[in-house]
């Protein structure tokens, strides 16, 4: 089953430092790739980046390398283009979601991807999508 894997896991992923916090979280993830074909796309990896380094202090040059050595080979990147927008368009104003997420939709459901794997519970409400969390 194809999956899309949101933010929150992998900020938590590339932020955490104290093991015993990290753990389930890891554990989670190694669940995921193994029961699942992971999915993203770009703007999940400028979250990553972004919120990194405002929030926790996570310089870019070590975003940069957890995303090549902990997501790429494992996380296969959707492409954004038209159609993922004209959907994505739908749902902004449909569900009155943050941009950024209802392109994730977008991408998600011109993919024929119906899970999402995210602590955001705004995505509760979307109907053509189940929602999966630690």
């Amino acid at each position: 089953m194809r999956a899309f894997i949101d933010a929150p896991l992998l900020i938590y992923l590339n932020t955490m430092s104290d093991p015993r916090a990290r753990m389930s979280y890891e554990d989670f993830y190694i669940r995921t790739l193994t029961d699942y074909k992971l999915y993203t796309d770009v703007f999940v990896l400028d979250e990553v980046t972004y919120i990194s380094k405002r929030k926790y202090g996570i310089p870019y040059y070590v975003s940069s390398r957890f995303i090549e050595s902990i997501i790429l080979p494992y996380i296969s990147i959707i492409n954004l283009g038209e159609d993922e927008y004209k959907l994505a368009a739908r749902i902004l104003v449909e569900y009155n979601l943050k941009p950024s997420d209802s392109l994730h939709l977008g991408a998600m459901l011109s993919n024929g991807i119906n899970l999402i794997i995210s602590e955001d519970r705004e995505f509760d409400r979307i109907k053509e999508v189940k929602r999966l969390w630690i």
